[in-house]
């Protein structure tokens, strides 16, 4: 850790705290003005260092980033992290300054992320070179969503957000400047990793077009999602793209049309970004976009039916079979047809009934279940433990609704912490998060199927 500090406020400091509070390997602290740093032998440089180490994590001045890495690739080191900003996003003369630096990586051999970036966590490794203080910055426990970003700060707040729904996570990579590993190597990284199942990404723009594209269709064909939220839609916003990270924008349009046509899911908001991520990480595969909707609340059935349609997505017709059926284990008011209204008494064993039949309707690809947790008839632990067993057993998706407040949302963390089923405030919501799920796996199959057709 080069740049390594106790001094408080510093981004060194906050670096080694995430180091040596998790990561079980070696570090070495580097500083010529300290002779130990949290506990740990501080050397003068690089070149000091009793071995090679892995990983080089850079944080001094932008101006002697090129002598420090150039030192550290002489010792040996192959991998490095360039935490400082001042390089090309400052323009002409850090433009300068970032050639210097690809030329002393490629004279040694060694691979660089960064420039100006937040850093990379491991959450299987709990490598974490992040440079925001733990009491600021949560990290998400180990999973299989892996995260790309090209801006660093906004890469922390959603990373905040991951951990907040307890989103597992496999990787986050903050690239910056990518003035030598490129995004598009990231994500063939990515499809090699057995630990990660879906790929976020935040980008704003990218130097290689067509090498991202074909590093996305290959992880499509992989079946591994692609999720991408773009920045720079508007003429002004393309403008600060270029101010922020010296990338160039291009039309927005031009990137939408080619992340899609290669089996991207492209989203336009953040609230997007993290409902597609739960759909794609925690749901399995749907067979088709049917709907069956379970509701206890008459209202919430009826514009979960809006939301659902809307989107184009289809209500499922329910088989003549299981409308005998709930005709059979039902009261007289219920509702028989699609929405499913169990009535505002409804006890967890009549959700459990209604939620099974449409499970095993073969009419059916998606299930919605609403509670509105104000009824005092409603037992968020038992319709949990229910939901649980019948995704278990059927293998169909289920994401769960319930409007409300305190009490509502509490127990929406508890399903989703429990069951890995994705939750949802609004109707509206849990529609987007079927749209996205079904939208990737229509565009995986047609890839599939234009691969297999021209290799055979």
């Amino acid at each position: 850790m080069v740049g390594a500090s106790t001094a408080e406020g510093t981004v060194g400091k906050a670096i080694m705290v995430n180091l040596v509070s998790e990561f079980k390997g070696v570090i070495y602290p580097v500083n010529p003005k300290y002779e130990e740093v949290f506990g740990l032998k501080a050397y003068k440089s690089c070149k000091d260092l009793p071995e090679a180490p892995d990983l080089a994590v850079i944080a001094v001045p932008a101006k002697i980033v090129p002598q420090v890495l150039d030192e550290c690739g002489g010792k040996g080191t192959k991998a490095a992290i360039v935490i400082s900003a001042g390089f090309k996003e400052v323009g002409p003369e850090g433009e300068k300054l970032e050639k210097m630096l690809v030329e002393v990586a490629r004279k040694r051999g060694v691979r660089v992320i960064g420039p100006n970036c937040l850093g990379v966590y491991d959450a299987h490794s709990r490598l974490n070179t992040i440079f925001n203080p733990p009491d600021r910055q949560k990290t998400p426990p180990p999973g299989n969503v892996a995260f790309l970003s090209q801006s660093g700060a906004l890469g922390a707040a959603i990373l905040d957000w991951l951990a907040e729904y307890n989103i597992g996570m496999s990787k986050f990579v903050s690239y910056g400047n990518a003035a030598d590993v490129k995004e598009w190597e990231l994500i063939e990284y990515l499809i090699e990793d057995p630990e990660t199942k879906v790929i976020m990404m935040y980008i704003e723009g990218v130097e290689d077009g067509r090498s991202l594209l074909r590093a996305v269709r290959r992880a499509t064909l992989a079946g591994k999602p692609v999720i991408v939220l773009k920045a720079g839609k508007s003429e002004r916003g393309i403008r600060a793209v270029s101010s922020h990270t010296g990338s160039l924008a291009g039309s927005y349009k031009v990137y939408e049309a080619g992340l899609t046509q290669n089996g991207a899911l492209v989203v336009n908001e953040l609230d997007e970004f993290i409902l597609a991520t739960k759909a794609l990480s925690w749901l399995p595969a749907p067979q088709g976009d049917r709907v069956a909707i379970v509701t206890n609340g008459g209202g919430a059935g009826v514009l979960t039916t809006d939301a659902v349609e809307l989107l184009g997505l289809r209500l499922a017709e329910l088989s003549e079979e299981t409308r005998n059926y709930l005709r059979s284990r039902l009261p007289p008011a219920a509702s028989l047809n699609n929405p499913v209204d169990i009535l505002g008494d409804a006890p967890p064993e009549r959700y459990e009934i209604a939620m099974e039949a449409v499970m095993r309707d073969e009419n059916v690809d998606l299930i919605i279940v609403i509670g509105i947790m104000q009824s005092p008839a409603f037992k968020p632990v038992d319709v949990l433990a229910s939901m649980k067993r019948l995704l278990r057993e059927y293998g169909k998706p289920i994401i769960f609704v319930a409007p409300g407040g305190e009490y509502t949302v509490s127990n929406l963390k508890k399903i989703e912490s429990e069951a890995r089923i994705p939750t949802f405030k609004s109707p509206e919501e849990a529609a987007k998060a079927y749209y996205f799920l079904t939208s990737w796996y229509k565009s995986y199959r047609t890839l599939k199927t234009l691969s297999e057709g021209s290799s055979g």
